[in-house]
């Protein structure tokens, strides 16, 4: 998502989906794999039918070999192990489906996973953000749709052994934090090179949503509007919206090419709500 939209001269396409990645320029990231190795050709195939998939251009699809990661037109991130699986599974021709069920969109969540996401935030996450974080999930959990989000937190247990007399002199106290069962993992980082304020993972082949989000705390000079806007719109690629104003995935049908206000666009604007063919883009996506 870019930092200056009055620079945005055009809008292409509302709510495609596929991922989201807000930020001053986009999302980054996909499910880690296990250490392999990869052929140049086994990447250039993947890439190709990424490509294929997606209607981006083959230029535009680039392989992180540290990462095990594909980035797609820059925001967008595919692990090497989602693109197999949907490489292994493509049916040309065919209806393309996340896992065992038909889905009319690229990179959308199983009913069961959209109806119960719950959200967990790192400790290092600064408490503005975690306030965006909380609005943002108020602002989709609005949405009258299948989509339900919640933030846990991790449960922390006190123990004391070993004391001995009213002191307790000699005893050892030990502290367990235990983390809760989530599906998003809120992190954060700080690198001043990149106008890239967050990103998001893509759902999996598996139907199940993108597994991280993470914040560059370089911006945390940020309002608190700006934030909300900012990780609304990350929460959307987790589910499986792409830029509105972008290029690829597919068009939501109701759905406007053109509409400046969304959620779903490539640059930040002041939080302020859903414009209603956002709502109508998630309703249409994730029906109750």
């Amino acid at each position: 998502m870019k930092n200056t939209p009055q620079a945005i001269t055009r809008i292409v396409s509302l709510f495609f989906v596929g991922i989201l990645v807000l930020g001053f320029t986009s999302c980054k990231k996909a499910d880690l794999v296990q250490e392999e190795t990869i052929s140049e050709e086994k990447i250039t195939a993947l890439s190709s039918f990424i490509a294929m998939s997606t209607g981006v251009k083959d230029a535009k699809i680039t392989y992180d070999r540290q990462a095990k990661t594909f980035a797609v037109d820059k925001d967008g991130r595919i692990s090497l192990a989602d693109a197999e699986l949907r490489f292994n599974n493509y049916q040309p021709g065919g209806t393309q489906a996340n896992g065992t069920q038909q889905r009319s969109y690229m990179y959308t969540l199983t009913r069961t996973s959209a109806s119960l996401i719950n959200i967990y935030v790192e400790p290092s996450v600064p408490a503005d953000w975690v306030a965006a974080i909380d609005q943002s999930i108020s602002n989709w959990n609005s949405t009258i749709s299948l989509v339900t989000m919640k933030r846990v937190t991790a449960t922390t247990t006190t123990t004391t052994t070993g004391g001995k007399g009213k002191k307790n002199t000699g005893s050892t106290t030990t502290t367990t934090t235990t983390l809760p069962s989530y599906h998003i993992k809120v992190t954060s980082y700080y690198d001043a090179s990149t106008s890239t304020v967050a990103w998001a993972y893509l759902p999996s082949f598996s139907g199940n949503v993108g597994p991280e989000v993470s914040i560059n705390t370089k911006y945390n000079y940020l309002n608190a509007a700006y934030k909300t806007f900012t990780m609304t719109h990350e929460f959307g690629h987790s589910i499986g919206f792409t830029h509105t104003d972008g290029s690829y995935g597919n068009l939501v049908p109701g759905t406007p090419e053109v509409d400046p206000n969304s959620v779903m666009n490539s640059f930040i604007l002041p939080w302020q709500a859903f414009t209603n063919f956002d709502i109508l883009a998630v309703r249409t996506l994730y029906p109750r």
